[in-house]
This record gives structure tokens, sequence and C-alpha cells, in this order.
């Protein structure tokens, strides 16, 4: 039985009074999880500024979320049209003697633009307006329960770097070591991923943002991997880079220079620091390596019930005057160095920021060679790619 967290919908309804919005419209799941505990297909509900939130659900889910949730005011649909018509009576209830209902939506990736419009249009009563001033604020400073789902996940996500490293040869897929990687960390207790797994080789491992491809993977090539995977809602970030046979001594010295480089922003992990501070630690090793024209801003985001979330320089640039606090959680190594001819190099880690500096969440090691190949690994390989 999960239930709803009572004392995070108090601070929510602190905000939101102070910020006179009269309720919030929940579409998106982060936010969701984040209230009740639990994920949905369809994260529909209301939390208004005073009293219990009430969910919208499909009719077949009206038992478990009740028993599971302990919400008593549950209304249930069967079209998206229902769910609108459903929204619509509450928020008319709600109006009293107030010309407009200022409504707060998350204007984020995970909000249904489609359902956002009919909600507007059905609802000439209501102001839509930005909940970031109240969401931001409670998401940004994780609690130990989320910090141990967020180790969790860190870990599971060390459990697909060690089956991607004992996949990696030439002659394999991106697409293959992608279908390892993942049905790993399934195995392992991972609740899917928030951004599909990156498997980018050859010239591809210098894309900003990847996806795996039916490509093979050939001698000499960087292969850039990118987990973020999920515990319960809550992601970690890993990324390392990997070449396959000898380096180059370009590769190896992008390779260094990153290494270095975000140690640099590790290092700038404190309380008080802002995050532009972290981002021009690292550009200065990238700079004053032959890399400056070659780096893209925003080496560092916070993470948690969102890959990207606030602070998030990488995405909202006004971001990077927020400070680094105890209890965030952010990584560190975001965006891909991508040189011309060569290809990319990219190392990411999520830190938990306690007791005045970061500690590492993901554990893995950060080499640019693979490790020797166990029999087992290799038997499966042969058994593959034959």
């Amino acid at each position: 039985m999960t239930m709803l967290n009572t004392k995070r919908i108090q601070n929510a309804q602190d905000r939101m009074k102070q910020q006179g919005i009269d309720a919030y419209l929940i579409l998106t799941h982060d936010d969701y999880i984040y209230f009740f505990g639990e994920d949905r297909y369809q994260p529909r509900a209301i939390l208004p500024a005073e009293g219990l939130p009430l969910v919208v659900t499909f009719a077949g889910e009206e038992e478990e979320v009740r028993a599971s949730l302990g919400v008593e005011d549950v209304r249930i649909f069967a079209s998206v049209g229902q769910q609108i018509k459903d929204v619509v009576q509450v928020m008319r209830g709600m109006i009293g003697d107030k010309e407009k209902l200022k409504v707060g939506v998350q204007m984020w990736f995970g909000t249904p633009a489609f359902l956002l419009n009919m909600f507007q249009r059905a609802n000439p009563i209501v102001e839509v307006v930005d909940i970031a001033p109240v969401m931001d604020e409670l998401r940004m400073v994780k609690d130990a329960s989320e910090i141990a789902l967020m180790q969790r996940a860190s870990e599971i996500a060390g459990i697909g770097m060690e089956t991607a490293a004992k996949t990696l040869r030439a002659g394999i897929t991106e697409n293959e070591v992608a279908a390892e990687v993942e049905y790993a960390m399934r195995k392992a207790g991972g609740h899917g991923v928030a951004t599909p797994v990156f498997v980018n080789s050859g010239i591809r491992s210098g894309w900003l943002h990847g996806t795996a491809s039916e490509k093979v993977i050939e001698n000499g090539d960087l292969v850039v991997l990118d987990l973020v995977p999920r515990c319960k809602g809550y992601c970690a970030n890993l990324c390392r880079t990997f070449v396959i046979g000898e380096p180059s001594a370009k590769q190896a010295d992008m390779f260094a220079t990153y290494k270095t480089a975000q140690a640099a922003g590790i290092a700038a992990l404190k309380p008080g620091t802002k995050m532009r501070d972290i981002d021009a630690a690292a550009k200065a090793v990238f700079t004053e390596n032959g890399y400056g024209e070659f780096y893209v801003a925003g080496i560092s985001h916070s993470i948690g019930l969102s890959f990207e979330e606030t602070p998030a320089p990488t995405i909202h640039p006004g971001d990077s005057g927020i400070q680094i606090r105890d209890g965030m959680t952010v990584t560190v190594g975001h965006p891909v160095l991508s040189v011309p001819g060569t290809g990319g190099v990219r190392l990411e880690d999520t830190f938990h920021i306690s007791k005045g500096v970061g500690q590492l969440l993901t554990v893995f090691p950060s080499e640019l060679e693979l490790p020797p190949l166990s029999h087992d690994a290799l038997q499966t390989h042969k058994n593959t790619i034959h």
C-alpha cells in the first residue's frame, strides 16, 4: 500500500497559496509519483490549495486506486473526453465568487499538449499558469527516501554498464548491445529507462543525443554508452566511453581531457557554487587542452524524477545562476566532446550533495579501454554474432 504523501501535499499547498494558485492539475508521471508514490499509464489528479487531492482514473482501476492511495475522491472515465468533463466540473465547483480560477500545470516535457489544449478550451473560467514556482523548489532538494531510490537506480546503472562492457566487441550491432543492457537493468530491478539506452559508435559517438541503431561496431570505434534507468520513478545517469581495440593518440587525448574536465566540475560541487561555475571549471580544462571550440555548454544539471530537472541550464540558461545546496542531486558530464573526423567522448555521473561535497552515487570505472572478457561473456558474444 503506497498511500499519498501528506507532508509533500501540505508543502505544495502552502506554496500554492503564496503564489495565488487555486489548484494544481497534475498531468505528468513525475509529480504524480512525487505525491502518490506510484505511477499510472495516464496520471491525472487535481490538488486544490485547500483540502485533499482527487484522482481521475480509468473505471477498471478505481478499486485498486482507492485501496492503494487511500484517496476518497476518485473520478472514473472511459475516454479522454470524460477526463476533461470531470476536471471541468471540479474546476467549476471551485470557482466560488472568483472571476477566474488560477490553475497550475507543469510546463515541461511530460505534459500532454493536446490534453492541456482541450482543458483550456473547455474551461474559459481558468487561467493556466506554470506550476514551476511551487514544484521546482520542493523537488530540488531530495529527502532520504528519494536518495535511497536514486542510490538503487545508480546500482542498476552500474549493472547495465558492466553488461555493456562485457558485450561490446567488434562485429556486434549497437541494437544488440542496447538490448542486453536494458534486459540486465530490468532483471536487476529497474523500472524502465528515462531515455533510450544510447549506444553510439564510430562517427555516431559524436552525436549530442543518440540512439542505438543497426550499425555494426568496428575496431577503432569510440563507443558512447549513456544509461538512465529508473527505480520507482527515480533516475540515475551513468555515461562511459570505450574504444574497440587500441586507442589512437587523438582518442586517448580526448578521453584524458574529458576525464580531467569532469573532475574539475566535480571539485566545484559544493554548497554556494552556482551552476555556471561548475560549467566554467570544466570549460577551462577543455580550452586549455585545445578543445574549447568543441565544448557544448551545460556540463551539469539536476536529476531526480526527471532525467533533467531544475536547475537545468542545459535547457534553461537562466538556471545557471542557481546555487548548489545540500540535498540536491546533480549529474556532471552531460555534453559530448565531439571532434570532426574522430568522433566523440562523454563521461557522466550522478551525485548527491551531502555534508558540503558531492557524494558519488554512480560507481563504475572510467577507463577508455574495455576490460578483458570473461569466459562466459566471450561465449555469449560468439553465440550472438555466429
